[in-house]
């Protein structure tokens, strides 16, 4: 698994869950989301939050949902 690999993987998919990454690269949970939270401190991506909903009650089962940051473009006049 390279970084860049899971870069593109998130910008084409546009979100995703560390889960996802996961079982997509074939590497555990926890290297899905070391290699997010790089991104993350890169400024590429954001995290949404958990999909459990707002209340969390800490059951240690939620997955954050992660997005690509879609950069504005900028526009040249000639």
């Amino acid at each position: 698994m390279k970084l860049g690999e899971i870069r593109r993987y998130i910008k084409q998919r546009g979100e995703t869950k560390p889960t996802e990454v996961a079982t997509h690269f074939d590497i555990s949970k926890e290297a899905a989301i070391f290699a997010l939270d790089f991104w993350v401190k890169k400024g590429k991506i954001i995290i949404k939050g958990a999909s459990c909903g707002s209340s969390c009650n800490g059951c240690g089962t939620s997955d954050e949902t992660y997005q690509w940051v879609k950069k504005e473009q900028r526009i040249h006049w000639l």
